[in-house]
């Protein structure tokens, strides 16, 4: 399948069923809203982007707080059972389609549904899923600032190498972001104080992720509810005093020894300085975001890293058995 051309025809469709169509986020191909209703649209064959998109619950404001949105996925390939999620193969494609050059000849709209309903297809023939109960807010837990999940709970069990239970926790860390600015003159030098770094902490122990700058540059932490059943770990090192530490230790990194000489009379006399950036000229900002970890169960506890992909070092559970 060619993604794009799969995705611009979804899009003439939902246009021509009077939906205002914008290119997706977190995951989906298209965002559309008409009147009140939000659709999120995933066009794709990739087992592992249709299993996250499936079991993903996306949220929109409106004016009495938020709602949940409903979603379409098109795929070329065969799916099973997918709750909460309208599938559309070629054949439906190719009929909405058609319905949309017709409509767009005679300056009409085509009446499209994504109500999910317990028959294979809905009343305007687009392929539901079973719903199986109503969503409430019971079935969420907290809303918290995430980082990104790049890979999915199936592919987590598949590098653990086990079967068992999957759980979810979210481990509290500080993203934090340092810029210095500044130079001073010392003898015949002159001390470059300028840095940028970007990088996270953990909030629970204090100590800094081994992650290089460049890999945050384009992370984005999104704001979302995490299932009712997700384990949310607390904070326990104040976000004063991880500012403190970063301005301390971003502070004794730049300064550099220097060695200057003065003369008097045929006498020259060397002294070494320690040059220091002024604290007024180092920004420290930090925000607080939680890391989304996979947890498998089984004959043994299993933990990975959901935004790089890599199984932890050390737990963030008792009774954690690493690889």
């Amino acid at each position: 399948m060619i993604t794009q051309r799969a995705v611009s025809a979804v899009e003439d469709i939902l246009k021509a069923a009077s939906f205002d169509v914008e290119p997706g986020t977190g995951g989906a191909s298209l965002t559309a809203y008409r009147g009140e209703e939000c659709l999120l649209v995933l066009c794709s064959d990739n087992p592992d982007e249709i299993n996250n998109f499936a079991v993903k619950k996306y949220k929109y404001k409106t004016d009495g707080g938020f709602a949940y949105c409903k979603k379409l996925l098109f795929t070329m390939k065969k799916v099973g059972y997918l709750e909460e999620c309208t599938v559309w193969g070629h054949e439906e494609l190719a009929k909405y389609a058609g319905q949309a050059v017709i409509a767009d000849i005679l300056g009409e709209h085509i009446a499209l549904d994504f109500e999910y309903n317990s028959q294979t297809a809905s009343p305007s023939g687009a392929v539901g899923a079973q719903k199986s109960g109503v969503m409430t807010l019971d079935d969420y837990g907290p809303e918290l600032v995430c980082l990104p999940e790049n890979i999915t709970a199936d592919r987590a069990q598949k590098m653990a190498g086990i079967r068992g239970e999957v759980c979810f926790v979210y481990i509290p860390h500080y993203l934090y972001t340092c810029t210095s600015r500044g130079e001073k003159q010392c003898g015949k030098y002159l001390i470059n104080f300028d840095r940028d770094e970007k990088g996270l902490i953990n909030a629970i122990t204090g100590s800094k992720c081994e992650i290089e700058s460049e890999k945050l540059e384009n992370v984005k932490p999104e704001t979302k509810n995490v299932s009712g059943g997700a384990k949310v770990m607390e904070a326990k090192v104040k976000k004063s005093e991880i500012s403190e530490s970063l301005l301390k230790s971003l502070v004794e990194d730049l300064t550099k020894n220097v060695r200057v000489n003065h003369s008097e009379g045929d006498a020259i006399y060397y002294e070494d300085l320690k040059v220091a950036p002024d604290k007024d000229n180092i920004k420290v900002e930090l925000e607080l975001v939680y890391l989304p970890v996979v947890q498998i169960r089984g004959d043994k506890i299993v933990e990975i890293d959901m935004m790089s992909g890599e199984i932890l070092r050390e737990p963030v559970d008792d009774g954690v058995e690493l690889l």
